[in-house]
């Protein structure tokens, strides 16, 4: 008893100082958000219509993002008290995770992630809560494999009921995924792996190390738990509505202010303003399912409203890239050509240092992907990517973090099947001579399956499965229109278009296979073709039948400038 006495008297002062410690750390907190509340800068009210009410607030995708404002000298001072303030509540009590955790927060929100990252480091509060603060600066930093390393440990070291909490993804899903989610219980190890295969499929860019989309939800989950402990800008308290808003959205990046409208009680009415072209990374369900087969419409980046969405730091705009890709056998292993044309994209144009581009294969989360990667060079080139043949998915990036700026294509692609099996049809531009083999053919491939009405395209392609002695073969070539809007349909029924005659040629050979190989490229006029698109199919018959089709787009021919005298 006499020993409880005596610690109780040493330790009591000190217990009291850090708990008036904790307490005016958080009256500064509510001081610095009431400040930034009423010093935001003013923009008129109205805004765009509302898209969707979550709880207590109007979420609506800002078409033309304006200029951001610049912050208010009286919020950065305030932001710089509060901070020193929270520096020396962290000193004397390293373990109060709140303090701790508002003191990595600030400083991110600065634009200090290093100075973030030495005091999650410094923390000392619950190991999993340390862990998370440091993975949140590391984010913040641009540094995603070290997030993505930093937030797998705190997840590890999390109660089961936390990590629950922290690895649920419903908030992100709708539609079948989000049925399929809520079958699933948290315990259920299928969980996990829905998880895993769902992130994989969402990395904006195979190519950079570390899932950033990934890193961006732990970063959001971090901030969430933040916020929730604390005052809000909004000035309002935090609900599910602010939480679901920042788990589907992001942290907005500034706040404005303007009058508030008639019926409510706040002083002024506040609007966050998420990233700038932020963009849904997210697979649908065909993605998530068979993303071996999946046509590139299952990761559409900018579907009409989306249930969730991100903004790469590296990338402020991301575009589709223009390419091909054509499949090869040979052997038990696949080639994959794939040709790139950057010309009209003009964000790359004198990029410096050049834009990275990469062409991956993956078979699925848990393989290593296959990625053939080099600097951009010119504004087009063709690589060429080797795996083992089965459905795969494609990603084909090029990035440009100097301009903030990148482009991608990513969609399922399989192999061509087994005997008396085509090739898929690869394009390019022919010259005098035309090439017999893949290797000849490479260095024309156009990077574009757009052409012009007055070009000549080229066209190569492989048979696989004849006779190593010879087979006599009936190939025949069809250049037809794909689906005619009803607009066209109407004015061709009216005459006032000229209807689009197919392209047609075919004949008959014996082929000689190399290797189980028999190459064939040909040559084909466009001039008859009017603008549209176009489905390329090439069908040859012989001991087996086989029909491959390639879609074009024909574009009527740039006109040179006219000359004055």
């Amino acid at each position: 008893m006499e020993l409880f006495f005596v610690v109780f008297t040493l330790n009591a002062p000190l217990q009291i100082d850090s708990l008036r410690l904790s307490h005016r750390a958080r009256d500064a907190q509510a001081d610095f958000e009431w400040t930034r509340r009423h010093n935001l800068p003013a923009v008129p009210g109205g805004g765009d219509p509302c898209e969707e009410h979550i709880g207590r607030f109007c979420w609506y995708h800002e078409a033309s993002a304006a200029a951001r404002p610049e912050e208010p000298r009286q919020i950065r001072e305030s932001r710089e008290l509060l901070i020193r303030q929270l520096d020396s509540a962290a000193a004397v009590i390293p373990g109060d995770e709140w303090i701790a955790g508002q003191r990595v927060r600030y400083l991110v929100e600065d634009g200090r992630a290093g100075e973030a990252l030495a005091a999650a480091r410094a923390c000392r509060a619950a190991t999993s809560w340390c862990e998370a603060l440091a993975g949140l600066a590391l984010h913040a930093a641009a540094d995603f494999a070290a997030a993505d390393s930093s937030f797998a440990l705190a997840l590890r070291d999390m109660p089961p009921d936390e990590r629950c909490r922290w690895t649920d993804l419903s908030a992100l899903l709708d539609g079948a995924l989000a049925r399929r989610y809520r079958r699933v219980g948290c315990a259920d190890p299928a969980r996990d792996g829905f998880a895993a295969r769902l992130w994989w499929l969402a990395q904006p860019f195979y190519s950079l190390p570390g899932n950033d989309r990934r890193t961006e939800h732990f970063a959001r989950m971090t901030m969430v738990r933040l916020a929730a402990r604390s005052r809000t800008a909004y000035g309002v308290p935090w609900g599910d509505d602010l939480r679901e808003l920042t788990l589907r959205y992001g942290w907005p990046t500034y706040w404005t202010q303007a009058p508030a409208g008639p019926g409510l009680s706040l002083d002024v009415a506040i609007t966050g303003h998420d990233p700038d072209s932020a963009y849904h990374f997210l697979p649908d369900v065909r993605g998530f399912d068979q993303p071996g087969n999946a046509d590139v419409r299952a990761w559409a980046l900018d579907p009409p409203r989306p249930r969730e969405r991100y903004a790469p730091p590296y990338a402020g705009s991301v575009a589709a890239l223009e390419h091909q890709v054509a499949m090869f056998r040979r052997g038990d292993s696949c080639l994959a050509v794939a040709a790139y044309d950057i010309a009209r994209d003009t964000l790359f144009a004198g990029a410096h240092p050049a834009p990275d581009v990469a062409l991956v294969l993956a078979r699925d989360e848990f393989s290593a992907p296959v990625i053939e990667r080099r600097p951009v060079v010119g504004s087009s080139d063709v690589m060429v990517g080797k795996s083992t043949c089965g459905p795969v998915l494609l990603s084909f990036e090029v990035v440009a973090p100097a301009r903030r700026h990148a482009a991608r294509a990513r969609y399922g692609v399989r192999p061509p099947g087994e005997g008396g099996a085509l090739s898929d049809v690869l394009l390019f531009d022919p010259r005098d001579s035309l090439p017999t083999e893949l290797a000849a053919v490479l260095p024309f491939v156009r990077g574009s399956t757009t052409v012009d009405s007055d070009a000549r395209l080229g066209l190569f392609w492989e048979v696989y499965g004849l006779d190593p002695a010879g087979e006599t073969v009936t190939t025949a070539v069809r250049v037809v229109p794909t689906r005619t809007g009803w607009l066209r349909r109407a004015t061709q029924s009216l005459g006032l278009a000229r209807r689009s005659a197919p392209v047609q040629v075919e004949w008959t050979e014996t082929l000689r296979p190399r290797g189980g190989i028999a190459a064939r490229p040909l040559a084909l006029e466009l001039s008859g073709l009017t603008p549209g698109r176009y489905r390329i199919e090439v069908a040859v018959a012989g001991r087996q039948a086989a029909v491959v089709a390639r879609e074009i787009t024909v574009r009527s021919p740039a006109r040179a400038p006219a000359r004055t005298p």
